[in-house]
């Protein structure tokens, strides 16, 4: 079955990066093409993902089971989704554990997925391309936790500031995290094509010395 192993940190402790990984609605933001269509509860999840292949565009409607366990940092999920016009199916048991780094101040993620895949996807279940596109999906997904989690904590820090004096202000300033939820990072689609290539212009930056 083919694997995906992938490692990055953040700069935040694990406990906020913990109960942000619990936000179904928030990590979903995150991730390039993803977009949560039903939550039934904390632990089951309907949701789509949309992969351009050039021309093709697939969409895979699918469905999630979460099991996270908090005592360990860790967690588990069991997805499984179809694109029904080019009939193609995926699957995913993806473990996600959290490290505390840099003494406490940041975070180290350490993702483990496997994926059998049929279908018009097939094509891309090999080892390189398969790796380097999980590079560039970690990458982007990194960058939008980033984003997620520097927000909420300068939120935090405003309203902690403001004191008694800003109560009044508190609805207003309240109301905007759950538009972030709602409505906020549309979901747009994973363009495979585009991927591969910011690889490989990384690479022959890397052996070129180019900027």
């Amino acid at each position: 079955m083919p694997k995906i192993d992938q490692e990055f940190t953040v700069a935040h402790d694990r406990s906020l990066v913990w109960e942000r990984f619990q936000d179904l609605p928030e990590i979903v933001g995150c991730i390039p093409g993803a977009s949560l269509t039903e939550q039934a509860s904390s632990t089951q999840a309907k949701g789509q993902m949309t992969v351009k292949l050039g021309p093709v565009r697939a969409n895979f409607a699918g469905e999630a089971d979460i099991a996270p366990d908090p005592e360990n940092f860790t967690g588990t999920i069991e997805g499984k989704g179809m694109d029904k016009s080019h009939a193609s199916r995926a699957k995913a048991t993806v473990v996600y554990v959290l490290e505390e780094a840099d003494g406490g101040a940041a975070t180290r993620v350490r993702v483990s997925v496997d994926y059998p895949l049929s279908g018009s996807l097939a094509q891309f279940a090999r080892g390189g391309i398969v790796d380097a596109i999980a590079d560039q999906i970690t990458e982007e997904f990194t960058g939008n936790l980033e984003a997620q989690l520097a927000e909420s904590a300068a939120g935090n820090s405003a309203g902690a500031g403001s004191g008694e004096a800003a109560s009044p202000e508190a609805p207003a300033a309240s109301a905007r995290p759950a538009e972030t939820k709602t409505g906020a990072a549309p979901a747009g689609e994973l363009n495979l094509f585009a991927l591969v290539w910011r690889m490989l212009k990384k690479r022959f930056k890397a052996l070129f010395g180019g900027k």
